[in-house]
């Protein structure tokens, strides 16, 4: 147990109204159990319903020192609750409510990540497909289609294109339906499609822990892959110096562009040319026992105890 964490009230949140719900619930169970463990004031609360009355009913009656937010998805990461823990005068670990809420929108993340300089693939908004933007895509054999809103790779779809798929706006749109049938455009973007393997590197408290490579024989990195399928090899790899350093602070940069602190983890591709494309950032990531940012920490000499310590003694708040 840390001297400066020993005499804190610590309160975990986790759960929430999302359809990331259930995977929330199992990375604080994990955080709470692991303090529990050590002996900490801790206590886990889950807010099943958008409803700020309750939630400030709940802090009346419970005081706290930190608040551990774990809530994946829409409520937890896109800068709702935080707006609510501000309102109500908490302290808590994790990015702020404009941090989140900008992060968690994949399209303001690459507009942010764009306007610093930061490499990103390509992206349309989908409802404003025109054909300057389909004449971009020739010679493209895939492009993959995106909500700008949601969390566990949910809803993301690998589409192969040919010439007649975009030869004007109607038949491309026409295309987009009979996959998706009825979606909201404005929710979704079009990206292009990066052809190299896949990597996550987590930031704590602006380090840069070990990069991991994610590899799937799925389609993609998709919700299973994640979750349910145990071929889905994790490996550390070892980069020249140079390109390291250069990851290093591209993924670094990418997290404090968006006005990101704490902890976080930054996904991104490396191509052919090993060109570093930045992907998402994901300013809560899942904490069980087997979760990516674990792994890493624990490749950096942390254990699962002091990689949350370490995220619960955030200074840069």
């Amino acid at each position: 147990m840390r001297e400066d964490l020993k005499s804190k009230k610590i309160i975990i949140l986790a759960g929430g109204w999302s359809d990331e719900r259930e995977i929330s619930l199992i990375s604080g169970r994990s955080v709470f159990n692991a303090l529990k463990n050590a002996g900490y004031n801790v206590k886990f609360c889950d807010f099943t319903s958008d409803e700020f009355t309750k939630i400030e009913s709940y802090f009346n009656h419970n005081k706290s020192d930190i608040l551990f937010n774990l809530m994946h998805g829409k409520g937890g990461e896109d800068g709702k609750v935080q707006t609510y823990l501000d309102k109500l005068g908490l302290f808590y670990v994790g990015s702020n409510a404009e941090a989140s809420h900008l992060s968690f929108n994949k399209v303001l993340t690459k507009e942010r990540w764009i306007k610093n300089g930061l490499p990103t693939p390509k992206f349309k908004d989908l409802h404003l497909v025109d054909e300057k933007f389909l004449k971009d895509l020739h010679n493209i054999n895939k492009i993959i289609i995106k909500p700008k809103s949601s969390g566990s790779s949910v809803g993301i779809k690998i589409i192969v294109i040919d010439n007649s798929d975009i030869i004007n706006q109607e038949i491309f749109i026409n295309k987009i339906k009979n996959i998706y049938g009825d979606i909201d455009f404005d929710e979704y973007f079009i990206e292009l499609f990066v052809d190299g393997s896949e990597y996550t590197t987590p930031i704590l408290n602006g380090k840069v822990l070990p990069v991991i490579k994610i590899e799937t024989k799925r389609e993609f990195y998709d919700y299973d892959a994640k979750y349910n399928d145990e071929n889905t090899r994790f490996t550390f790899p070892t980069f020249e110096k140079r390109l390291q350093d250069k990851i290093n602070k591209t993924c670094l940069d990418a997290f404090e562009s968006l006005g990101c602190t704490g902890w976080g983890r930054v996904d991104f591709f490396l191509d052919a040319n090993m060109s570093i494309n930045l992907i998402e950032l994901n300013s809560i990531p899942g904490m069980t026992n087997h979760s990516l940012v674990p792994m890493s920490a624990d490749k950096f000499g942390y254990s699962y105890l002091e990689l949350i310590e370490n995220i619960l003694t955030q200074k840069n708040v």
